[in-house]
């Protein structure tokens, strides 16, 4: 669906407004959001759909749809789901601009909104949610009474698909904060990415923050994000249930490394988006991004002071888990602070010692850090929970007296952080009355530093490199599509080194003994030591299934090999469905690479780098991206490695590799699964070996495997 801005404006900013559900017996969903919309004396005009009551709530009614003045500009559908689609067709034919559906229940009636959604000129909002509040101009279509609708207006907007996270975020962050507030619910038509794009140009919004469950449409999410971008509104994500998305059986190692949220993560760091835990981070990172002053910052380099050495600890030890740095302070800082704090540290976070800041220039400390270039941000550690002493709270009274002196002498954020996260004390919230955040916690002020050194990338460039020279021609990718649509499972050897081969993948060279077939004689030309391994669709794994065996010496070790691992094959998965053993050289093993990709229907396909080998799960060692991806984003993929690393030079033990030909087989590998998105779940190269030095990447196994099967029997989960 194209994007209906003005249609979505007529929604949230409506002049007409239709309520179909309210009671004239017991109040429910409908009665609730009339009384929002009378609380705040809804300027415009307001029509109650009753088939029997003349009134409702004291408000006059009419019987029907028909009834209706053409044109409305939204309707409250709240009634039972087997009737909102016969109403929804109604209301269209009647001209309504917009439907809001808050009812449950429809898993007897999906199919039949979707269509309706899907080929409707009114635009649907739900079902499955609480409506929107629109606090700037004070219009509120929800289903519950007061509360959140009685906020006053802020500058950032809110869409959350969960309901008690609409309701509860206002619950968790400062009050005043928002400016329109959604509850997208299910989204079977309009979702998230609608309202981010909406709000991109809405001028009372100055910044996003978004819930979300799922993404319906990957490429809509980033044409919405990228408008926000070009207008500089930054975004916030907490992305719930991530835990289970994306959760299945998959038949190669890759697979196995692609955690329930990889795809959202990645889509996010793509994207450069902030991914918090919780309401507690995100209110903070929201908090920052209500003001000009500490919406953004260069990095994420934090400069700290704190009242004592223990605080120092606590706020080192959870910026290192939260991926955020200590700004380390030039040498001249660290001498200026030193003079300034005897007894006191000037290593960062700054201890200023002795548990009170008496008798300290606090103007001054914070006036070194602001004028450091290693400093981004400017964190005041403090305690400003509602349970000080008056004697604590004057010494707190302190810093925020120093942070007032220094406000206006620079650009770069200040931020006081709570050391727990228990409600702000009044005087606390009073007299800081300058533009800097007072957040509770010392883990989500630091997630807020990180975000606001984000949403900076330009997203407005080419969404793909460019299809190199070496790619395979059309009419061969043809050719290699109707082979893989006939493929069920792993793709059969032929095949694997075809397609491999397609894309200038070396596969590994080997010889297949078929049974019955004496070992020895096909294996001229072959050094010695050797590996057999079983060459069966049916065992994808075939280590784990002990069907391989190294090492092997000589001519009589071979036979042996071939025939224990035939009848071990033959054994598991039957006679009929082993090919025979493949036999190849046996490489040094000194690095070990993998190299595969997934695909996704919603997604589209990734592809995945790191160290490889038969520990490649225990090692967890996976950086991951959209697919396709070009040399550069293949080399800076492998930099996100602990692979990384050891290619760089490692103890002595491994001299410095070159990464450019891990790089290419990446790239390579990338461009095979987007080309075959749809074709493709997996690609599992594993394990690549690595020469070191020359860093010639040697394909030892390969295993593709279509995405119209399920998982061979006896797979892992």
């Amino acid at each position: 669906m194209a994007f209906r801005g003005g249609q979505i404006t007529r929604m949230l900013r409506p002049e007409s407004i239709a309520i179909l559900g309210a009671s004239a017996r017991r109040p429910g969903a409908g009665n609730d959001a009339l009384a929002n919309l009378v609380e705040e004396r809804f300027p415009g005009a307001l029509h109650l759909v009753h088939p029997a009551a003349a009134a409702v709530d004291a408000l006059p009614t009419v019987p029907t749809i028909d009834d209706l003045p053409e044109g409305i500009d939204v309707a409250l559908v709240a009634l039972p789901a087997p009737k909102v689609v016969g109403v929804l067709e109604e209301l269209e034919a009647r001209g309504c601009n917009a439907a809001v559906v808050p009812s449950t229940g429809f898993a007897a009636h999906a199919d039949e909104f979707r269509a309706f959604a899907d080929r409707s000129r009114m635009i649907v909002h739900g079902p499955n949610n609480m409506g929107f509040i629109n606090l700037v101009d004070r219009v509120s279509l929800w289903i519950q009474r007061g509360g959140t609708t009685r906020e006053t207006a802020g500058n950032v907007g809110l869409v959350a698909q969960s309901g008690s996270a609409a309701i509860f975020m206002p619950r968790t962050a400062r009050p005043g904060l928002f400016s329109r507030i959604v509850s997208s619910g299910s989204e079977w038509q309009l979702t998230a990415a609608d309202y981010v794009h909406w709000l991109a140009a809405d001028e009372a919004t100055e910044a996003i923050g978004l819930v979300l469950e799922s993404i319906r449409d990957p490429q809509r999410f980033r044409e919405a994000v990228a408008a926000a971008r070009r207008v500089g509104k930054p975004i916030a994500v907490l992305k719930v249930g991530r835990t289970e998305a994306g959760q299945r059986a998959t038949t190669a190692h890759t697979g196995a490394l692609v955690a329930g949220d990889d795809f959202y993560r990645t889509l996010f760091d793509e994207l450069d988006l902030p991914m918090v835990d919780d309401y507690d981070e995100l209110a903070s990172v929201l908090e920052m991004y209500a003001s000009p002053r500490t919406r953004s910052a260069p990095g994420s380099r934090v400069g700290a002071t704190t009242l004592s050495g223990g605080q120092s600890a606590l706020l080192a030890d959870l910026a290192a888990s939260r991926g955020v740095e200590m700004a380390p302070l030039t040498p001249e800082s660290r001498q200026r602070l030193d003079a300034l704090i005897p007894g006191g540290s000037s290593a960062v976070p700054v201890d200023l010692g002795g548990g009170t800041v008496e008798g300290v220039p606090y103007d001054e400390v914070l006036r070194v850090l602001l004028d450091d270039e290693t400093v981004d941000t400017v964190m005041v550690v403090c305690d400003a929970q509602d349970t000080l002493s008056l004697t604590e709270l004057e010494v707190e009274r302190l810093s925020w007296v120093g942070a007032r002196k220094v406000f206006d002498e620079s650009a770069k954020p200040i931020v006081f952080a709570s050391s727990s996260a228990r409600s702000v004390h009044r005087s606390f919230a009073d007299e800081v009355t300058f533009d800097a955040p007072i957040l509770r916690g010392f883990g989500p002020a630091l997630v807020a530093a990180k975000a606001i050194s984000m949403n900076r990338r330009p997203l407005d460039r080419a969404a793909t490199p460019g299809r190199p020279a070496w790619a395979p021609a059309r009419h061969e990718l043809d050719e290699i599509r109707g082979e893989l649509a006939g493929c069920r499972g792993a793709v059969p050897r032929a095949l694997l080194l075809r397609l491999l081969g397609a894309y200038g993948i070396g596969a590994p060279g080997s010889v297949l003994v078929r049974p019955g077939e004496r070992a020895a004689g096909a294996v001229h030309g072959l050094s010695y030591p050797l590996v057999a391994k079983v060459a069966s669709s049916a065992i994808p794994h075939r280590t784990e299934a002990g069907c391989v065996i190294m090492g092997i010496a000589g001519p009589e070790d071979l036979e042996i090999a071939v025939a224990a691992i035939l009848e071990r094959a033959a054994a598991l998965v039957g006679a009929d469905r082993v090919d025979g053993v493949e036999i190849q050289e046996q490489l040094d093993r000194t690095l070990e690479a993998s190299v595969g990709a997934i695909g996704s229907e919603v997604h589209g396909p990734m592809v995945v780098v790191g160290a490889g080998g038969v520990l490649v799960e225990l090692l967890d060692d996976a950086a991951k991206a959209y697919a396709p991806v070009d040399r550069d984003q293949a080399i800076a993929l492998i930099g996100r490695t602990r692979l990384r690393r050891l290619l760089a030079g490692y103890r002595r033990i491994v001299p410095p590799t070159d990464e450019r030909p891990l790089a290419d087989l990446v790239q390579r590998v990338s461009l095979l699964v987007a080309d075959l998105a749809g074709l493709i779940a997996e690609v599992d190269l594993n394990p690549v070996l690595i020469e070191p030095g020359s860093g010639r990447a040697s394909v030892v196994d390969a295993l593709v495997v279509t995405a119209t099967s399920p998982p061979p029997a006896g797979s892992r989960p």
